[in-house]
C-alpha cells in the first residue's frame, strides 16, 4: 500500500487535532504520562534485576524497586522545593552581589553597567506570585501522578489484557496489537533506563564539581542537572550556565565559575556525543532536527514537564506511527536512519476500512 495525498492530509489533520487535545487536557495528561513512564521504568528495572538475580522472588524485586524509585522521586521533589525556597530567601542579597561582580569584571572597559536600572524592569511581586503558583501546580501534579501510578501498578499488564482480544474479535489481530504494545514498551524502556543511568552519572560528576567550587545548595543544583539532562541541547546549556552564574555570585571571582561551566559542559558533551549515541542508537533512532522540533512543541504544549518528556513521547509517537501504512511516512521522517522499526522488524499493520 502506497502513501497517497489523502492519507497524508488525514494524518496531518489528525496530528493537529491531537496537539489541540494535548494542550487543553494537559492538567490531566501530564501526570498521566509521567505515571506511565514511571511504570515503564520500574518494569524495565525489575526485568533487568530478574535477569541478574533469577532466583530472587519477582514480587520482592518489584516491591524493592518501587520503594527505591518512590523514595528517590520524593527526595528529588523535596530537594527542589527546598532549593527554590533558599533561592527566594537569597534573592534580596543577589542584586548587590551581582553588582559587585559586574564592577570587578567591567574594570578597564570605560563604561559602568547600571544593574539597578535593569533590576527595576523586573516585576518581583509578579515573579514571586508565579513562582508560588508554579510550586502549587507542581504539588498537585505530583499527587495526581502518584494516584495514576498506584492504579497502574495494581492493574494487569497491557500486553496480557484480554480486552485487546475482545476489542479486535480476532486472535491474530489481537496478537499483532500485543506485539505493537510490547515493542513500544521495550523501546521506551530502553531509553528511560539508559537515559536515567547516564543522567545519574552526569549529576554525580557535577555534584563533585559543585562541592569543589563550594557552591551552596549542591544537592539542589545536582538534581537540577539530572532533570535538565533529559532535555536535548537546551538542557545541557542551561545546566552548565546557571550553576556557573551562581558560583560567580557567591565566589566573587571569574576563574572558578568559568571552570565550573567548562567542566560541566564537557561532561555533557562527552555523555551526549560519545556515550548516548552508542547506548541509545537502537532505543531512540530519532532525527536530531526532529528532536529539537519536538522539544519546542512539547515545551509549548506542557511547559517544563513537556520539555523533560519530549524524547520518550517522540519515540512513542514514532513507534506507533510506524505500525500503520497510512502514518508510516511520518515515522520515517521522524527516524534518524529512515527505518523506524529496525530494532524489531515487523510488517506494519494493514488498516481496515
Amino acid at each position: 500500500m502506497t502513501t497517497t495525498p489523502s492519507s497524508v492530509a488525514q494524518t496531518t489533520t489528525g496530528v493537529a487535532a491531537g496537539l489541540a487535545i494535548l494542550y487543553f487536557l494537559r492538567p490531566i495528561l501530564v501526570p498521566f504520562f509521567l505515571a506511565v513512564l514511571l511504570r515503564i521504568l520500574i518494569a524495565g528495572i525489575v526485568s533487568l534485576v530478574v535477569r541478574v538475580l533469577p532466583r530472587a522472588p519477582r514480587w520482592l524485586i518489584l516491591v524493592a524497586t518501587v520503594g527505591i524509585v518512590g523514595f528517590s522521586a520524593y527526595s528529588i521533589f523535596i530537594v527542589i522545593l527546598q532549593g527554590m525556597s533558599d533561592l527566594v530567601k537569597q534573592a534580596p542579597a543577589l542584586p548587590a552581589q551581582l553588582d559587585n561582580l559586574i564592577r570587578s569584571v567591567s574594570v578597564g572597559f570605560g563604561r559602568r553597567f547600571d544593574l539597578a536600572t535593569v533590576l527595576g524592569l523586573i516585576d518581583f511581586p509578579s515573579l514571586e506570585h508565579n513562582l508560588a503558583s508554579g510550586v502549587g501546580d507542581a504539588v498537585s501534579k505530583a499527587f495526581l501522578t502518584l494516584f495514576f501510578f498506584v492504579f497502574m501498578l495494581l492493574g494487569r499488564a497491557a500486553d496480557a489484557d484480554p480486552k485487546i482480544l475482545k476489542a479486535t474479535t480476532n486472535e491474530a489481530r489481537a496478537n499483532s496489537q500485543r506485539a505493537v504494545l510490547s515493542k513500544i514498551t521495550r523501546r521506551v524502556q530502553a531509553y528511560l533506563i539508559s537515559q536515567t543511568a547516564i543522567n545519574l552519572a552526569i549529576a554525580a560528576i557535577s555534584a563533585a564539581v559543585f562541592r569543589f567550587a563550594q557552591l551552596p545548595d549542591t544537592a539542589f543544583w545536582s538534581v537540577t542537572v539530572f532533570l535538565l539532562a533529559f532535555m536535548p541541547v537546551v538542557g545541557p546549556f542551561v545546566a552548565s550556565v546557571v550553576p556557573a552564574l551562581f558560583a560567580a555570585v557567591h565566589s566573587g571571582s571569574v576563574a572558578l565559575p568559568l571552570g565550573v561551566f567548562v567542566i560541566v559542559l564537557a561532561v555533557f558533551q562527552i555523555a551526549h556525543n560519545l556515550i548516548m549515541p552508542k547506548v541509545q542508537a537502537k532505543s531512540t533512532n530519532t532525527d536530531p532536527l526532529i528532536g529539537m522540533l519536538a522539544l519546542g512543541i512539547w515545551t509549548i504544549l506542557w511547559g517544563v514537564p513537556g520539555a523533560i518528556l519530549a524524547t520518550p513521547l517522540t519515540v512513542l509517537m514514532m513507534v506507533i506511527a510506524a505500525q500503520f501504512q497510512s502514518t508510516r511516512w511520518l515515522a520515517i521522517l521522524m527516524s534518524h536512519d529512515g527505518v523506524p522499526d529496525a530494532v524489531d522488524a515487523q510488517s506494519p499493520v494493514t488498516e481496515r476500512s
